[in-house]
């Protein structure tokens, strides 16, 4: 009949409507939850609203519903559009650094480029994006050992860090990294001043040639050194084997020797140790030579080259060396 005709094509039309209603509700359109309460939020909160929810109106249409004018929904958005700018800046200075720099370090290589961001803003976006950068080993300091009078007298770097002439105070040491299938000895030596590896050697063993082949290094790559210069180091029996002394004294250097059981003695160089394998990538699945060749690019390519360095005012080391070699 004419009657239950109407009924269905009634109950058609309903069912229609309703997988309609469903469908603009999974698109996210007419969700109460999503809105709620938007029209008593600040400005900047509804235009953010607005440019995630209202794509498909007019601006002028959005504006009139938001209570908000044109020029504020602009500036609102250009200065959205600022923040996502510096939030890359940040991530991309991260990232370029290999995780090495954190808040202090990311500000200072910002401002360099003429972008001025404050540490706060920084750890935020490291935060918000799940960034950490590296740590070092943290722990209390031992005070110095007490010692004989003769070994205080051979410690000539009492007051190592109020020295600002270049080459005039180095400091050496050995450090052990494991590589596959064995080990990698490397010699560095650092220049107090400036920070900078001025050399370094590889080998797979701990031999006085070791040092011998890190200073020649040094000296080969500074041959201005001012009179009196000092050359510190610990009492291995690498560094106080006879030819070690005689090639030091033979260059113009003094030797100075830290206190026995006192590490702090040499802390530049200890401190640079301590960076090393914090910041540099995993080395223990590399074969000798691919380790090597690891350990030489951080030390020149980065380190030297690229690093701000926190004891130096956050100068590069090459950089630092090449001020105060002007003055």
């Amino acid at each position: 009949s004419l009657c239950r005709k109407r009924k269905i094509a009634f109950r058609r039309c309903r069912v229609k409507e309703t997988s309609q209603r469903k469908r603009t509700i999974e698109n996210g359109e007419r969700n109460i939850k999503k809105s709620s309460g938007i029209l008593c939020e600040t400005p900047g909160r509804r235009v953010k609203f607005a440019k995630t929810e209202l794509l498909k109106y007019k601006t002028s249409e959005v504006c009139r519903l938001l209570g908000v004018s044109r020029s504020e929904y602009y500036r609102i958005s250009k200065e959205d559009n600022e923040e996502k700018e510096l939030e890359r800046e940040v991530i991309n200075c991260f990232k370029k650094n290999k995780g090495n720099y954190g808040r202090i370090r990311i500000r200072k290589a910002l401002l360099a480029e003429g972008k001025d961001i404050s540490e706060y803003r920084i750890s935020k976006i490291l935060k918000k994006n799940g960034l950490e950068a590296k740590s070092g080993r943290t722990g209390k300091s031992r005070p110095p050992k007490p010692t004989e009078q003769q070994y205080i007298e051979e410690n000539l770097i009492k007051n190592k860090f109020e020295v600002n002439e270049p080459n005039y105070l180095w400091c050496s040491d050995i450090t052990e990294l494991k590589c596959c299938r064995g080990k990698v000895y490397v010699c560095g030596i650092i220049d107090v001043a400036t920070r900078r590896i001025v050399g370094w050697s590889i080998a797979k063993n701990q031999t006085q040639r070791l040092v011998q082949d890190a200073f020649k290094m040094a000296i080969g790559r500074n041959p201005i050194r001012p009179d009196g210069a000092v050359y510190h180091s610990d009492r291995g029996c690498q560094y106080t084997a006879r030819k070690t002394k005689e090639l030091i004294e033979r260059n113009g250097f003094r030797k100075s020797m830290s206190r026995p059981g006192t590490p702090s003695d040499n802390q530049p160089i200890e401190s640079f140790w301590k960076t090393l394998e914090c910041e540099m990538a995993d080395i223990s699945h590399l074969t000798f030579k691919e380790a090597s060749r690891t350990i030489v690019e951080y030390i020149e390519l980065y380190y030297n080259s690229e690093r701000l360095h926190s004891g130096i005012g956050y100068y590069v080391p090459n950089e630092f060396f090449t001020l105060l070699s002007v003055h």
